[in-house]
């Protein structure tokens, strides 16, 4: 019988898409959730209970697995120090580690998430480095309730552009670094395959799910209030409007790779097709 593949964050916008991408491989998944129990049995598939805070979770979570998949939960922004338990339990155990961090992480070796891939490089395991750009999700997710309250995505982006990548993209080219040969050792640029200025992804989401929908500029303090109000930590806010500063308004953001294509063998989806199948999100709340 084949090892397992143990998925972080396996019931978040990535680790769920890449929960199914595994599944329909044939690989055998634990997949680590808090609450196992809200999740149903499947043929390959054994939700396990998992908490990064709590490594009283971390050796059934292990239980024969030999590749990991691994990613730090939102909401905190040192996660390297969150990750670092579980690490140091984990790497001796598998041969094979991806890691989800960020497009841009590479430019300071203080950052956090640059800290967990370093960890991951020490460690001795195969390792390979997916960096992402922004996610198109964040639209239905993170930036819904503004759309659903004003209509608008208020950033603190400027007019700079960003090469926004779709989940599922992300999710497969995860998959294939996990379960082909020829990765390790690899860090790989995750991005859509066209940069955008938030007013044209607007323009694009408004076209495509009928619902009207803006860009508001907005400035740093401005931004990092709204996120305080939402009930961020003032930590996680501040890496946010970070991000915003150094890699969004610094152009980074705007980086294209032909990385997608790369691990996966197609183009990445655009914000058109995202939109298209997302439309139903952005529908009026019900009141």
């Amino acid at each position: 019988m084949s090892a397992k593949i143990l998925v972080l964050g396996a019931t978040g916008t990535v680790g769920s898409l890449l929960v199914e991408e595994l599944a329909k491989k044939g690989e055998r998944i634990n997949a680590a959730t808090r609450d196992p129990s809200k999740h149903g049995k499947r043929p390959t598939v054994d939700y396990v209970r998992f908490d990064y805070q709590d490594g009283a979770t971390f050796q059934a979570a292990l239980e024969g697995v030999d590749r990991l998949f691994v990613v730090s939960p939102p909401g905190y922004a040192a996660a390297d120090q969150l990750l670092a338990p579980f690490l140091d339990t984990a790497l001796p155990k598998v041969r094979r580690v991806v890691t989800m961090s960020a497009a841009g992480v590479d430019a300071n070796e203080e950052i956090p998430l640059r800290k967990v891939e370093r960890t991951v490089e020490r460690s001795g395991a195969a390792w390979t480095h997916l960096r992402p750009s922004w996610f198109m999700q964040n639209f239905n997710t993170f930036w819904l309730p503004g759309i659903q309250a004003t209509g608008n995505v208020a950033v603190p982006a400027g007019e700079a552009k960003t090469a926004f990548v779709d989940a599922r993209d992300i999710a497969a080219s995860a998959a294939a670094a996990l379960t082909t040969v020829g990765q390790a050792g690899k860090a790989y640029l995750i991005t859509g395959g066209e940069a955008l200025t938030y007013a044209e992804a607007a323009a694009i989401l408004t076209r495509e799910t009928g619902r009207r929908v803006s860009y508001l500029p907005i400035d740093d303090e401005s931004f990092r209030r709204g996120l305080l109000q939402a009930g961020l930590p003032a930590d996680y806010a501040g890496l946010m409007v970070g991000l915003f500063q150094n890699t969004v308004r610094a152009g980074h953001a705007a980086r294209i790779s032909g990385d997608v294509r790369a691990l996966t063998g197609r183009a990445p989806r655009t914000l058109a097709e995202y939109a298209h199948v997302y439309r139903s999100r952005f529908a009026p709340a019900q009141k």
